[in-house]
């Protein structure tokens, strides 16, 4: 439960640079550039970026993690439980959402500048979009989510992360000029990907058994990160292309909607007795103990 007090750093990082890289960017191209943007100062941040994180990464020491016996056998187990089998499918879906705004948020608010006149500061904004995500959304909702998981647990939460993706797209798909984008992200982005991220990590790492926790954590990033992800860009790139942003957006409330009843009615109807609400400090526990001391069929059922 401490992931979104360790996760808000990078967030900070996350903002305060893609500011800098819209101003950056607004001050070395011309008004009258007619489009062609040139990227090096947002690169040349980058890079400084990248060379201060290889140096400090070399100075980590990081404490020696337990290691399963057999970890095909136990991730197998795993994948065979109904709740997480269905906890993976539905980690795709966060991904397709998550997708659409990663990937054509940024290209719908280009296309909306250029239809209201915004062209000329359009860097700006999207460095002040991506600023405001992440230094009023994801830094007050990452330190938050541990509470809020232990109060509502896994399985609610995630029924309310589908709801407010619904009500984030939607107004997304609402807005009549580029800035109206703002106030959108500023409150939208902790509900959404701030609070599902944490509760995704937090799930992956509850039940997994004691050694495999970074095994089980990295299927579940593969599942939303990558497929989710994949399968998002590619199908939101074949909308963006034929019906433009604005159905893209629309058509991704729908799926967010959809996905909210789908696993809230599963849930109570399934999963719900069998799952407990988490503790502040029940994950880091079960990837402490010693694989010799623990049942594994037991240990993943044991915050469930």
């Amino acid at each position: 439960m401490k992931y979104g007090q360790q996760r808000v750093w990078g967030t900070i990082g996350f903002g305060i640079s893609a500011l800098l890289g819209g101003l950056a960017m607004n001050y070395v191209n011309p008004k009258d550039s007619q489009g062609v943007k040139d990227y090096f100062p947002a690169f040349s941040i980058a890079t400084v970026c990248m060379v201060v994180d290889v140096f400090c990464c070399t100075k980590l020491k990081l404490p020696p993690m337990p290691k399963s016996e057999n970890i095909i056998k136990d991730i197998k187990k795993l994948i065979k439980q109904p709740h997480i089998a269905t906890f993976l499918i539905f980690a795709v879906f966060v991904g397709i959402c998550d997708a659409s705004i990663i990937f054509y948020l940024l290209w719908y608010l280009e296309d909306l500048a250029a239809a209201t006149q915004f062209s000329s500061s359009i860097k700006f904004l999207q460095g002040l979009t991506v600023a405001v995500e992440t230094l009023c959304g994801e830094v007050i909702m990452f330190p938050l989510s541990g509470k809020i998981l232990s109060k509502m647990g896994y399985g609610h939460c995630l029924s309310m992360c589908f709801a407010f993706y619904t009500l984030r797209m939607a107004l997304i798909a609402a807005i009549p000029s580029p800035w109206w984008i703002i106030p959108i992200e500023m409150f939208m982005q902790g509900p959404t990907y701030a609070l599902t991220y944490t509760t995704v990590v937090a799930y992956a790492s509850a039940v997994a058994p004691a050694g495999t926790s970074g095994t089980i954590q990295g299927i579940v990033a593969g599942m939303d990160d990558g497929l989710g992800f994949s399968l998002g860009s590619l199908i939101g790139g074949v909308i963006y292309k034929i019906y433009g942003g604005r159905i893209l957006f629309i058509l991704t409330a729908v799926l967010a909607f959809l996905c909210c009843i789908t696993h809230s009615i599963l849930f109570n109807a399934y999963f719900k007795h069998s799952m407990k609400k988490p503790s502040n400090s029940s994950p880091l526990k079960s990837v402490q103990t010693s694989p010799s001391d623990v049942n594994p069929e037991l240990e993943s059922t044991k915050f469930l």
